[in-house]
Order: structure tokens, then sequence, then C-alpha cells
């Protein structure tokens, strides 16, 4: 019998259309996306290849979860076919056996299921086949197959995946014998999924998160969060770990759901109770008075009562409709969950101001509210029909324009009620936290600016979708696509525009110090020209709207007779939306015309191909700059007047030169003896010639006048440089660049090799003996070095301009505010301009005056962050060497941007960074005091001593910054197990970005700006030797490097800095040396045994085992054990925290396996190797055990 229904169901199934259109969806997907470079997925970059197994697991993964969609189309269809075609009394009749009739459709939908599914392999496999052939990806960009790949993957998440989600579903669907109720079974594994991401914020919830997760995926990132691309192209997901956990409790809780739902499940018929009630009710409120059916005609007054039932009517149906209520409790756990989990740095929350609780709501209800509106959508068309009541309703006296009007504003009035609960939610939670400065107004604007028109268009187009496609389901299908899979198309189309895709609009984001901002033109009339279209849509489909008897859309295309008002109000709305797409059209891409990806890549090839022979060309080097800045924040303008001094430091003439021009400002040069030989205002480059030429020494000044000046609005945003409240320029943008920029140059090795342009060097390479090299840094690279700056900023009459150096003098002139600032040593030519309405708190350290300038709103952490400037002040002149500034400044800028950045004297800082943290300990993971002292760490480490411009230059400025930073924080914290919080950031830092290496992981020395390397992994082996060799012998030959190579030129290297530190490591560490720094080290260590016992006198003697390895990396991650002569820290825990150390020893390490016993004077609970987690080691969970006791 099982048999029987087994195969009949998948007969009438693959009868249908809908098995091969799922599959024929996911099959284009993947292959799109496999072989095109403008899309990647799981990674599949650099030295991973686009089939790799890794690659085809996060496709097989992510579309699994898609493939809910899938599953309760098929599950549903199982499970109700036959009580909705009526036909389950005649079924249940007849002697049929329960366990074949149930599990046999169950596992026929199961199978169905998975099919679709199946195109992920399929169109991997074509789409590595055809896109080489077709030269549109190169073949050494795909990698072998290897069919475990598919067989894995189809048995550890396609099938598994499948089973679960398709349980929960035809479970509801047998118990409730309603399509919705089962498909919000699927919508709750939407959820554990999207909280589990929540919770893996933070890495001590990755566990939890791995578990919690129903479909895996989090389980999976977990455990191949530190592959290293070699593996990525060779591992294939396997069963262990957290994975298999995941999946054995997981498939262990659908089995049980099946079970259960099995043994309910009977053949006696049941409808339900509450249906009856529904249907009874839909009856009763949708009972009208017959009459003539009239023509098509506006609302009016007379029509008004009409309206007002029909939305009631509306209304009612939905938020008495369970699907609702269960979405709304969905969107409400979802949102919790993520105020209460999600983390935003080192484990740490900020104060739940209002902005980010609104960003809060946006993330955890946009989702849901989609999937409302596209349900509702086909609810409200289909409810009359559903019930038989629509050519009742249809027969009465009504314009077709008021139950359509009234069924989309009643969809609307969805995302309004569901948004007005999530804020409230929210500010019971600002309460909750005892946060009291709630910005209700900001609750209301962002729903106005940034939801509002969005989701009205939604509505609109929805209901229109429903009203000419008639069919609910196609309906539904077509509305997906239209909302989200379209994104998906113009992304792999290259295209860009926002009148393309539903709802979007420039970028515009709220803060504190700016408001709404910088886009709020363009989101005006982005969100008119969305409204409008949706509701010329709307009105549009009014005409093929069914009244009375079904019609074929043939039919409804012939009955179309609108009255003389329809015509006259459908072409006004429609004339306003042309007017409006031709004004956002002539702003986006005539005034502010933008480049696709492809157009971009084209202009860096030119500008690569026609000036990078000039590469070696001399020029003079800036050695002065003196501004004139006015900013005029309200409009958006800066006029830049600059004199620069330039120098020939070369050994041979300056015959001519190259700029290359920022086109977004408005360029004019005064430039003496120099004429112009080209101008290329594609690239952005002017060439020109010097008569007579410059002669060695020789010194010229430049006048530039460049302006910037805000015209209309644009696709992607206005520019944040330049804004009402929170301007922040840096030189580099409003200077021309002298000299062939490199930094032009398409970076891809792969996409560099399919343009046809040669390799590419990251930076170049590593010296023993340097010259000419030696000359230029990696920062300016040559176009300057240490220079002096002075600068009169003028802004509007509320604001403090602030430019780099110390305030000279300031002044007030036509309503406006003017400040002289200049530097007080040379430094490097990098420096900022800021304006803004700030509050300024001051504090005096010898000579220096710390200056924080913030945001009104933000002063809580003011005084820590004073504090956080003066403990690096007191700890880098003790150690590196005097401060060079009068002034140590912190300036809050708007959260357009989420980072911190050093300028001479001057750290700019986001107000969404450390302004707001929440410290709930000072000492644990005070991300606020850690962040400033990095940035003052720069005072020296960049802006007194750089690198010479090739390989481990930013080992000298950004390890040592963090190293610095670290000892700073070491100084602060009364127990040193704390400092185990800070470095496993640093730890997951490096490991994380070592997976994602796009061309090769090199060694520490020979760094290549990659950040993983020089802040995760810099930081932790400079902090383990100075562990090793003792702080003062680090800090001893960091001070010497500083003396030696400070303010001056040749530019020092990494070799130079090894040279100093080497003879400060005593012979028996000199082993450190290479497999630090030159060499790519990795450890794995676990203690396997702990065992203690008392001793008679009071005493505990504990013996442990450990393994230990040492592992040799090359630059892609092919691994090799190496001998073991090292020494490694044991330790013991007299708490289950962990905080409490009470013995540690370092002992030395021959083999692999080795045995230690010691006495202990206090009762041990555990042990560990590498207790305080300094050695670099990917899996450190195994280094500590618990004691047991004989």
């Amino acid at each position: 019998m099982f048999k029987n229904f087994f195969v009949s169901e998948l007969r009438y199934s693959l009868k249908q259309p809908m098995s091969y259109l799922f599959f024929l969806i996911v099959f284009l997907l993947v292959f799109a996306a496999n072989v095109t470079n403008d899309v990647s997925i799981g990674g599949s970059l650099g030295n991973v290849y686009r089939n790799a197994p890794h690659v085809i697991t996060i496709y097989s993964i992510i579309l699994s979860l898609n493939g809910l969609l899938f599953a309760a189309a098929f599950f549903n269809n199982s499970a109700l076919r036959d009580h909705k075609n009526n036909f389950q009394d005649i079924i249940f009749s007849t002697p049929i056996d329960k366990f074949g009739y149930y599990l046999g459709k169950f596992f026929a939908a199961l199978f169905l299921s998975t099919i679709p599914l199946t195109g992920v392999f399929f169109g991997i496999i074509i789409g590595s086949k055809i896109a080489p052939l077709m030269g549109w990806i190169e073949a050494d960009r795909f990698g072998p197959f290897y069919i475990n790949t598919f067989i894995n993957n189809y048995f550890i998440f396609i099938l598994p995946n499948m089973f679960i989600g398709g349980t929960i579903i035809y479970s509801l669907a047998q118990e409730f014998k309603n399509t919705m109720v089962s498909f919000v079974g699927a919508m709750l594994i939407l959820v554990g999924y999207i909280i589990a991401g929540q919770l893996s914020s933070d890495i001590d919830n990755e566990t939890i998160a791995a578990l919690v997760d129903v479909f895996g995926i989090e389980a999976y990132n977990v455990t191949s969060k530190y592959y290293t691309p070699l593996e990525k192209n060779t591992l294939n997901p396997s069963l262990s770990g957290l994975l298999l956990y995941n999946r054995l409790i997981w498939i262990g809780i659908a089995s049980v759901i099946l079970f259960i739902s099995y043994k309910r499940f009977s053949f006696t018929s049941k409808n339900s109770k509450k249906n009856k009630m529904i249907n009874e009710d839909l009856v009763k409120s949708s009972s009208f008075t017959t009459s003539k059916r009239p023509d098509i005609k506006l609302i009016n007054n007379s029509n008004l009562s009409d309206f007002k039932s029909f939305f009631k009517i509306n209304m009612i149906s939905i938020y008495k409709h369970v699907t609702f209520k269960i979405l709304l409790v969905f969107s409400v756990i979802q949102l919790i969950a993520g105020l209460f989990s999600g983390y935003e740095y080192l484990g740490l929350k900020s104060y739940p101001l209002t902005y980010f609780m609104v960003d809060q709501i946006s993330g955890s209800s946009g989702l849901f509210i989609i999937i409302i509106l596209v349900f509702f959508s086909g609810e409200l068309i289909w409810r009359d029909r559903d019930v038989q009541l629509n050519e009742v309703i249809d027969s009465t006296s009504h314009s077709t324009l008021i139950p359509l009007f009234s069924k989309t504003l009643s969809l609307f009035s969805l995302s309004v009620v569901l948004h007005f609960i999530l804020v409230l939610i929210s500010i019971i939670y600002q309460l909750i936290m005892g946060y009291m400065e709630i910005d209700f107004s900001l609750y209301f604007l962002d729903y106005m600016y940034n939801l509002f028109p969005v989701y009205l268009t939604m509505c609109t187009t929805l209901v229109a979708i429903q009203v000419i496609i008639n069919h609910k389901y196609l309906a539904y299908m077509v509305s997906i696509v239209v909302l989200l899979l379209i994104d998906i198309i113009l992304l792999i189309l290259d295209v860009n525009s926002n009148m393309l895709s539903i709802g979007s609009s420039p970028y515009m984001i709220y803060s504190d110090l700016n408001g709404f901002g910088p886009s709020n033109k363009g989101v005006f009339w982005f969100s008119l020209y969305w409204v409008l279209f949706g509701l010329l849509f709307l009105m549009l489909s009014a005409t093929m709207m069914i009244r009375g008897s079904k019609k074929s859309f043939k039919e409804r295309l012939k009955s179309i007779n609108p009255t003389k008002s329809y015509i006259i109000t459908t072409s006004t709305v429609g004339f306003l939306f042309i007017l409006t797409a031709s004004f956002v059209f002539y702003n986006t891409q005539v005034l502010n015309s933008y480049k696709s990806s492809d157009e971009i890549e084209k202009t860096a090839v030119s500008y690569e191909k026609l000036y990078k022979k000039f590469k070696d060309l001399p020029f003079p080097k800036i050695v002065k700059a003196n501004y004139n800045i006015d900013l005029f924040p309200k409009s958006k303008r800066a006029d830049v007047l600059a004199y620069l001094t330039l120098v020939n430091h070369n050994k041979k003439a300056v015959d001519s030169i190259l700029l290359n021009i920022n086109k977004q400002w408005n360029l004019n040069f005064d430039f003496p003896n120099a004429s112009i030989i080209s101008k290329d205002k594609i690239n952005g480059v002017h060439f020109y010639g010097i008569d007579p030429p410059m002669l060695p020494g020789d010194t010229l000044i430049l006048k530039i006048e460049n302006t910037y000046e805000t015209k209309g609005f644009s696709n992607g945003g206005e520019t944040t440089s330049i804004v009402k409240n929170g301007s922040f320029l840096n030189n580099e943008e409003i200077l021309p660049r002298v000299g062939y920029d490199s930094s032009k140059e398409i970076n891809d090795k792969n996409k560099r090799k399919k343009l046809g342009l040669p390799l590419k060097d990251r930076m170049p390479e590593l010296e023993i003996n340097c010259n000419l090299n030696c000359y230029e840094n990696y920062g300016s690279r040559g176009f300057s070095d240490f220079i002096n700056v002075e600068t009169i900023i003028s802004t509007s009459y509320d604001q403090i301009a602030i430019a780099p150096g110390t305030l000279t003098k300031e002044w007030k002139e036509n309503n406006r505010n003017y400040f002289k600032y200049k530097i007080d040593h040379p430094s490097l030519n990098f420096y900022s301009f800021i304006s803004a309405d700030y509050e300024v708190a001051k504090r005096k350290w010898k000579d220096v005056d710390i200056e924080i300038y913030y945001d009104s709103k933000h002063s809580v952490n003011i005084e820590m962050m004073l504090d956080a400037v003066e403990n690096s002040l007191v700890y880098y002149t003790e150690n590196f060497g005097p401060y060079y500034h009068n002034q140590a400044r912190i300036i809050e800028f708007p959260r357009f941007s989420t980072f911190a950045q050093a300028f001479p004297g001057t750290m700019p800082y986001s107000e969404s960074f450390g302004f707001i943290i929440d410290l709930e300990d000072e000492e644990e993971n005070n991300v606020i005091e850690a962040v400033i002292a990095h940035e003052m760490a720069h005072q020296w480490w960049a802006h007194q001593v750089i690198g010479a411009n090739m390989q481990g230059a930013t080992l000298l400025s950004e390890s040592f910054s963090e190293y610095s930073s670290l000892m700073t924080m070491k100084k602060r914290v009364k127990n040193p197990m704390k400092m185990r919080e800070y470095l496993k950031y640093d730890h997951d830092r490096y490991l994380r970005g070592r997976s994602l290496e796009l061309e090769k992981e090199l060694p520490l020395y020979k760094v290549e700006n990659q950040q993983y390397i020089h802040y995760g992994k810099g930081s932790v082996i400079l902090y383990a030797l100075q562990d090793y060799i003792g702080e003062d012998k680090v800090n001893e030959a960091l001070k010497e490097f500083l003396e030696e190579y400070k303010y001056k030129t040749p530019y020092p290297t990494s070799l130079n800095f090894l040279e100093i530190l080497e003879p400060k490591v005593p012979d028996s560490l000199k082993y450190l040396i290479d497999d630090w720094f030159k060499e790519i080290t990795l450890y794995d260590n676990r203690l396997t045994n702990a065992v203690a016992m008392e001793l008679d006198n009071g005493k505990f003697k504990i013996d442990i085992e450990v393994e230990a390895s040492k592992i040799k990396s090359d630059s892609i991650g092919n691994e090799t054990n190496a001998s073991l002569n090292e020494w490694i820290d044991i330790g013991v825990f007299s708490d289950e925290e962990e905080e409490n150390l009470i013995f540690q020893e370092r002992v030395k390490l021959t083999d692999s396996l080795m045995k230690f016993s010691f006495i202990l004077d206090t009762l041990p609970l555990k042990a560990a190797i590498d207790p305080r987690h300094i050695l670099i080691d990917r899996v450190y969970s195994d280094n500590i055990k618990n004691v047991s006791f004989n």
C-alpha cells in the first residue's frame, strides 16, 4: 500500500509543471551566478574555485532555505489535495492502510521537494563547462568535480532539510487542513535561522547558534569559518562535530513531530470549526443589496459608505486571520531576539538609542512584512471567490475602484499596524534597559521617510499583479520575482538603476549628528516616483478586475470600457508619473550619470594601459600646503583654495607632470611655467609640460581652486563628505594626486587575467638593502614626505571647523565662523577637515590639550574617552618617546561609516562606535579604550615612523599600534585573564581572514596591507612575544626603532625592525622569530587528560597529559607538521569561569604526546595547555579540560 500511494503521488506530481518550473528556477539562478564574475557566492573569489566543494555547499544550504517554498507546495499538495477536491470521503471509505496512505504521500512529497534543489548540481556542472567555452570565465577558475560533494550535500543538507521542513509543513497541513497554517510552519524555520544568525554575531554564542539553526547553516558556517582556500577547494561537508549534533537534534525532533502527527491522523473527515465560523462571518459581512452592475467610476462622496464597508470587512478578515497572528508573533519574536542578542563589537552592544531601535525594526520586520503583504494580496482578492460570494458582491451597485482601493488600503494598514506594534516593543525595551532619552518623532519620521513609500508601492503593485494575472498562486510567484528576484537579475545584468528595482531609492540613513541624510532630496523624488508607479499600475489593473463570473484574459481585455472620469484621472496620474520619472531620470542618468561595474572596469583598464608607462616619471614632492577652505553645510558646498609648495628632490629635471583629478569637483590650476599637453576627462587625467623644466632642488608653488557643489540628486546617493552637520573631508579628496596612481588599477587577479592585464603585485617585494624604493612610504607613495600645513577654514555660524594642528586664531565674519590652524610638527600629508555643531570636553595632560568634540546627545562615555587618551599618552611617552603635537583630538562624525582614523593629532571617530557603546564592565572588552589606544598609537606608529612602500610596511604601523593598544589595556585590567577576552577576537580575526584570502597569505614580516594579518595576527604575535621575552624587551626594541627612523627618509622596512629585535631575544627563543614573523605557523594543542589527587599534607598532585603539534602552512593553506621543540604554558584554574589561574608553568614540548605532574596548593577544577590563549590555535576549546579526581 505504501508503494502504491508513493508511486501514485509521484506520477500525479510529475505530470504537473510545478516540479520542472521549480527545478528550472534553481538551475537558472545557479547557472547564471556560476558563469558571471558579477556574482560571487560562497567566497568563490581569488584562489577558491567557482565550483569548489565549499561553494557548492553554500549554494545547497542557502537554496535549501529558499526551498521551503518548494517544500510548502509539494507537501501541502500531498496533504490537502484530496481534501480540497472533496475526494477524501470516497478514499477514506475504502479499506486503505493508514501507514501506506499517510507516509506514502509524505515520502513522495519529500522526494519531489528535493528535485528542484538538484538544480544546484546541474547548474554548477553545466555552468562550469559552458563558461570557459563561451569565454565568460577562464577555465582555471574551475576545479575538478568530486562526486562526493554532490552526494554529501544531498544527504547532509538537502534531504534532511526537506525532511525537517516537510515534516512541519505536512503535519500542520494534516492537522488544520489549511494551506497557510502549514506555510507559517515554514516561516518558523526561517525565524530560527534568523535568530541563530543574530546569536552568532558574538564568538561566545557560536555553539548555541549552530545548534539552534534548524537547517544547519550556522553549524556549517562555524565548522568552515577557518577553512583555507585549499580546504575550500577540496573538503566536502562531513557529519562530525557541531554539524553532526545539529543534524541529529533536528532530524530527531522532526521524526517525533511526524510520529505524533501520524498518530493523530484519522480517516474520519473533519472540518475546522474555526473555518466554518470564518465562512459564516464572510457571508454576513459580504451581504449587499443587489442592483445593476455599474461601469468603472471614481470614488465620490456617495460611495464613501461603500468604501468604509469594504474597508471594514477587509480589515476584519485580515486581523482575524490566523496567519496574520502567527506572522505577527514571529516578527515580535525576531525583534526581541535581535534586541537582546545583536552584538556589535567584541561581544558588546550600544546603548539602545532610538535609531538603533529603528534599524532593528527594519531588519526584523522587513522580510515578514513582504511575506504578509504577498500572502494577503492574494487572500483579499480571492477571499470572496473562495467562499463563492463574489458574484453576489459584484452584483451590488459600487464602483470597481472602491473594493480595489479598499483592499489595497487594508493591505497597507498591515504594515502600519505591524510597525506600530514593533515600535511599541522597542520603546518598552528601551525603558527596561533604563534608557529614557526616547526620540518618539524619529520612529514616525523613519517610517514616513524609509518605509511608507516602499510598503505603499508594494501594496499597490501586489494587488495589481493579483488582479491582472487572475491566478492566486501564479500571482504569488510573479510577486516574489518582482520583489525579490528582480534585484538578482539586475545584478547579473549589471544594471544599477533604482528606477528598475521596486521601491528602491538612494542611500539615506539617520544619524544624531546630521539627522536624515545625505540623500533626502533623492529619496523624496524616488519615493514619489514609486508611489505614482504603484498607483498608476493599480488604476490600470482596475480595468481588468473581474466582476461576476470568471472570464479569460482575452475576454477581460475586450470588456474594458472605462468612464470618462476614470480616463481623466488615470491620465492625470500617468502624466504626473511620466513627469516625475523624467525628472528622476534626468538627475540620475544625465546630471549625475554613473557607470556600471563593466564601465568602471573598462575605465580602469584604459587608465592603466594609457598611463602605466609614466609610472617612473619623476615628479616634484609636496613640502608645504596652505589652505583656505569655505564650507557651506546647508547647501552642501565647499570652496577650496590651496597653495602647494613643490620641490624637485630628484637627481634629474622634471619637464612634465601627470595630475589625477577628482571628477566630482570643479578644478582650476595656476601652474607656473606649465602648459597643458592633454586632458583626459574619462580617466580624470591632466598632463602638463613644464618649460623650462624644474631642475633638481627647484621649487614652484601650485595654486589650486577646487569647488564641490551638489547638483540635483544621484542614483546611489549624495556625498557624505559635505553634509548639513558633520562634514568630513580629507586632503586626498580635495587635491589632485601627482603622478601615476596605481590605486586606480584593478586588483583582482582573475579579472586582470580576463581583461588581458599583467599580474600585479599588491606591494613591491621586500628588499634587504633598498635604495630608491625606501624613499617612498606606503601612505603617500612618493608624492610627499613630512610636510607643514596651515589652514584657514570657515563654516556656518553654528558650527566648529577643525583642521590639523593648533588653533591659532578664531573669529566671526559675515555671520560665519573662521578658524586658523597650524600643524605643530612636519607630518604626513594625510589629514582631515571637519565641521559640525559640537560640544567640547577638554582636559590638560602636561602640555597637551586633550579635546573631545561630540554631539550633545552622546555624552555618556566622554569622561572614559578622555581617560583613554590620557592613559595612552602616559604609556606611549614612557615606553616609546615624546608626543610631538600640542593637542590630541577625538572628533565625532556621522554614522555614514563605522570606523576611527588617525590623522596628525586628530582622530575622527564614528558616532555609532565608541560614543554610545554600553560597557557593562570597563575591564571586559573595553572597546572604547582599546580603539582610542590604537588610534593614539598611530601618532607614533605611522605619523612618526612609517614603513617604506613595500611588503611588511603595515607591520610597522598597524601591528605596532594594535600591540600598543593591547599593552595599554593590559595595564588597565586587574585580572590578567581578562586579556584572553581581547585576544580571542584577534585570533578569530586572523583565522577568519586567512580563510577569505584572495591571493596569498604571507608571513607577518611580508604583510601586504592584509588587515587580517597586520591587525589580527600581528597583535597576537607581538603580545605573545612580550609574554615570552618580556614587555620591557619588546618596548625597548620599538623605542630604538622609533628613534632611529622617526620623521626622516629613507623609510624603514620590517627587516630593519627585526635587526633591532633579534638581539633582544634569548638564544633559546630565537626560533620564535622564524616561526612567528618569517613563516606561517599554527598550533594544534589539546589537553587530553587531567587527574588530581589530594596529598596527606593537604596539597594536590595533578597529572596532565597533552597532545601538541606545530604546523607550517604555505600561502594557500598546504600544511605540514614541523618538529616540536617548543616552550608552552601549562596552567590550572580553581574556578569554572577560568578567571582564577592558580598555577602556570612554561614547559618544553619535544614530543607530540607528553605527560607532566605538578604539586598545587589549591584545589584544581580545570587544567589547560596555553591557558591564556596566546598561541594561534584554530580549535582552542580542546585546550581546556575539567580535572577528575582519584
